[in-house]
């Protein structure tokens, strides 16, 4: 979040897990979510909630049972207390996602180490989603491959991807605070063989990838489905994440029409991480 914004708070209560009430809301263009024992709370730009905005929210939280309440936020240094309550991940000693303040922390035994500027983005490894992905990552062999990660993030994926071999990735998001930090993240860990950039779709270049990375969610995954078996070389792997458990029918149905065959299947909570190949 940018420090000169001014931002909405939005509190949301319901009888769903944490997980499902994100996922609900993760088609609409909430800043950051943040869970806790209370329920879930998410923020928005001021200047962005219009109307049309506000009748969205309420057609989802209808209909699905959501209560929330808003609070008008003044001007914070939201990255600052994002990083205060920032604490490593750790995916088991293969590698280990830290900030840029944790001098004191021992990462020896890691083989690849993360070094990011943590920012209130998904991402940062916390999130299920991210650890599945780096589960599935961490078994296959990218020496000297060509890479694209599709909702990028904080790029941490992108950046794991180089560490472990990979010879040319392109890594795209359609929010530009979350490309300015990937960048800033690549630079920070001496990457040379990474592209960030501004994009909402997969491009039509067709059977080009080794690997194909989406960690985002389902109606973008639907969407580009086409697109991301496209990209992808005879061969090839497709990992996608993002995706709930109850999901798993319908995604692997379209992916798998797509000329992709399911090769296995991760779980951590609610969340599903699936990886394909392509044919």
């Amino acid at each position: 979040m940018s420090f000169d914004n001014k931002y909405i708070k939005f509190s949301f209560t319901s009888e769903w897990d944490n997980n499902m009430v994100i996922a609900f809301l993760s088609t609409l263009p909430f800043d950051s979510f943040e869970d806790n024992a209370n329920g879930v709370i998410a923020y928005i730009p001021s200047d962005k909630f219009d109307d049309g905005l506000k009748n969205k929210i309420g057609d989802v939280c209808n209909k699905y049972q959501i209560n929330y309440t808003t609070e008008d936020i003044q001007n914070r240094n939201w990255n600052a207390e994002w990083e205060s309550s920032f604490e490593p991940v750790s995916v088991d000693d293969f590698c280990i996602i830290k900030a840029d303040f944790h001098n004191d922390i021992d990462d020896s035994a890691f083989k690849y180490i993360i070094n990011i500027t943590p920012e209130m983005t998904f991402g940062t490894g916390h999130h299920e989603t991210t650890y599945l992905m780096i589960k599935l990552l961490k078994e296959l062999n990218i020496e000297n491959k060509k890479v694209f990660d599709f909702g990028t993030g904080t790029g941490i994926l992108a950046i794991l991807a180089e560490k472990m071999g990979a010879r040319e990735i392109l890594a795209v998001d359609n929010d530009p605070v979350a490309v300015d930090n990937a960048k800033k993240n690549v630079k920070n860990n001496n990457c040379t063989k990474i592209i960030v950039e501004k994009n909402d779709h997969v491009e039509s270049e067709n059977f080009i990838y080794d690997l194909v990375m989406a960690n985002i969610n389902r109606n973008v995954l639907l969407d580009q489905v086409q697109n991301l078996s496209l990209s992808l070389k005879k061969g090839g792997f497709l990992m996608i994440s993002g995706i709930l458990k109850e999901d798993k029918n319908l995604i692997v149905s379209e992916f798998e029409n797509n000329s992709l065959k399911l090769m296995k299947t991760v779980e951590k909570d609610k969340w599903l991480a699936l990886k394909f190949v392509a044919y």
